[in-house]
């Protein structure tokens, strides 16, 4: 018994051993790449220009690529295209600061027929901007940083105004971030939002003046403040001074 017992235990020695020595496969924790989104369901509420702002997109390109132009109807469940690669040209923003050198020229200043066609197309050179609401700067526009706009601390139950004037295009909480949200168009170019607001005072389709009070602040009364050309975020200094 005792001859047998030996090679027994020889051979469930080894095989702790064994397992004592073996290393289970490592799996790697590396996050599988982003998936791109490419389609966009649209939503009760959902109007071309708050999804064009959802993903950074001109909403003419968005439109043109979708077989959609003005007044740019959509339908609760429809499926939009997000690729805008197909979508026809459409006249582009100079850069911001050749906007801000030109809204600092004199008025008086003449040009030829040629370069005043391109600015009308272009620019509303006659936008009289200003700021939203009374307050002071505590975030800047930082787009390292992903900040797309301004953060204005103001006073709890603050009143919002527009910072030029123009025709409201999206009223609501639909995108993510934004809280209560307003956009406004002031041109093919030019849009502006306001977010996070306690109460919303206008409604989609409305023109409105700066002197018009489109929202109020909450109890924070901080105002979060974009303003887009072709779609992109740009400094808002540039053009309220």
């Amino acid at each position: 018994m005792r001859s047998v017992a030996l090679p027994i235990l020889l051979l469930l020695s080894l095989a702790i051993g064994g397992c004592a020595n073996y290393s289970a496969p490592v799996i790697s924790l590396d996050q599988p790449p982003s998936i791109r989104i490419v389609t966009h369901q649209v939503a009760r509420g959902d109007t071309l220009y708050s999804i064009a702002w959802r993903y950074d997109l001109d909403f003419r390109e968005l439109g043109s690529a979708n077989g959609l132009y003005p007044p740019y109807e959509l339908k609760t469940g429809q499926v939009l295209s997000l690729d805008t690669s197909s979508a026809r040209p459409v006249a582009r923003a100079r850069t911001s600061s050749e906007a801000s050198n030109r809204s600092r020229q004199s008025a008086s200043r003449t040009s030829s027929p040629a370069q005043s066609a391109v600015k009308t197309a272009v620019y509303s050179k006659n936008l009289q901007w200003q700021w939203p609401v009374e307050g002071r700067v505590v975030e800047d526009y930082d787009p390292k940083k992903l900040r797309k706009g301004l953060s204005i601390k103001s006073v709890s139950g603050s009143m919002v105004r527009p910072a030029a004037p123009g025709i409201v295009v999206y009223v609501g909480d639909g995108l993510r971030g934004y809280g209560k949200l307003v956009i406004i168009k002031h041109s093919e170019i030019l849009l502006s939002a306001y977010a996070n607001n306690e109460k919303i005072m206008v409604k989609e389709g409305q023109n409105v003046k700066n002197t018009e009070i489109i929202s109020k602040l909450g109890s924070k009364g901080t105002l979060y403040f974009e303003i887009r050309e072709d779609g992109s975020p740009v400094n808002p200094t540039i053009y309220i001074d």
